[in-house]
Parts: structure tokens; sequence; C-alpha cells
């Protein structure tokens, strides 16, 4: 596969898999009259129709993380097929897969964390679609640390605290599972283009 062939599949499937893991929690998080949040239905029916017409939202969050985990599996046994000699085996495969999706959930919400800290700082009192959407996403994620932490001074650290501790669970997802575990093993002519 070209360099240019390959960028275009990789960032196709990241995209459809971003769009995927961020309806299951925007789904039951942000309000169904959100402007982004119903763009990321509307996008995602078409990948999630061909299993059925309605779902309560618990299945549909089920059912799109299922989805997103098969699209990694099978894009995954595409490019170790392509690329390696002696690829991972299917459950290591599966464990990758499962891996990368959970990576892509910490990612989206350090990421949305961040802008929502920069949106209450710079812009406190505005609403728009884009910031009502990453504050509704947070905020679930935030209130049980506002809970159990003081608030000196009218400082809210919640969004610190959180992003920490999801750097560090990212940190230990990518140093000491795939690394160590389930890549053992894997001959690949070029590497750089799999991680």
């Amino acid at each position: 596969m070209t360099d240019l062939a390959l960028f275009l599949f990789t960032t196709l499937i990241d995209f459809v898999l971003l769009l995927l893991v961020i309806r299951v929690f925007s789904s039951r998080w942000v309000s169904e009259y959100n402007q982004i949040n119903k763009t990321i239905g509307l996008m995602t029916d078409r990948l999630i129709s061909p299993l059925g017409k309605s779902f309560d939202p618990q299945t549909l969050a089920i059912l799109s993380i299922l989805l997103a985990l098969m699209i990694e599996f099978f894009s995954g046994l595409i490019l170790f097929g392509m690329n390696c000699i002696k690829g991972p085996g299917v459950f290591d495969l599966f464990s990758l897969s499962l891996l990368s999706i959970l990576d892509l959930v910490l990612t989206i919400f350090f990421f949305s964390i961040i802008l929502h800290a920069i949106f209450s700082w710079l812009i406190p009192n505005q609403h728009s679609a884009f910031s009502d959407f990453i504050r509704q996403l947070v905020v679930p994620v935030l209130n049980p640390i506002r809970r159990r932490l003081p608030v000196p001074a009218g400082l809210d650290f919640s969004p610190f605290i959180a992003i920490v501790l999801i750097q560090s669970v990212s940190i230990l997802i990518s140093q000491n599972l795939t690394s160590k575990i389930l890549l053992d093993g894997i001959v690949c002519a070029n590497f750089r283009h799999l991680v």
C-alpha cells in the first residue's frame, strides 16, 4: 500500500471511529437538540442502520462500541496483513483493538476537557452549539471529581485532576500493555505505519 493510500485509509477509519465513539457519550449526555449532536447522529445512523431501525440509547451505545471494535479489528487485520511477515494472533489483535478504542475515548475526553476549560476562561457566559456540546460532554466526567474536591477561592481544579488521571491511564495503556505484552513476536517490514 502506498503512503498516500495508507494515509487516506487510516484517516477514514480514524474519522469513523471518532464519530462512533463520540456518539456513545453524546447520545447519553448531550441534548438531542444540539446541532453537533444531531450531525453526529445523522452521520453515524448510516453505519448503524443496517443493524436495525430503532434502538433505545443504551442499545445504541452498545452497538456503536461493537461496530467501532469491529472496524478497528478489521482495519488492523488489513494493515498487519499487508505490512507484516508475522502479525498478531486473533486474540492479540482483538485486545489491541479494544485498547485502541479505550485510548481513543481517553483522547476525546482529554481534548474536550481542555477545550471546556479554555471556553470557561475566555467566553464563560456565551453559548454556542459547539461550546454547549463540549460542556455537556465533559460535565458528567468532571462532576464526580468536583464533589470530592474543595473549591479554594472559587477555582475549579477538576479539569486539571481529570487530565492528569486521563494521561496516567493513557500512559499505562501505551507503555505497559501494548508494547510489552501484545506486540511481542510481531515482525513487520514497516512498523511505523501500523502504530
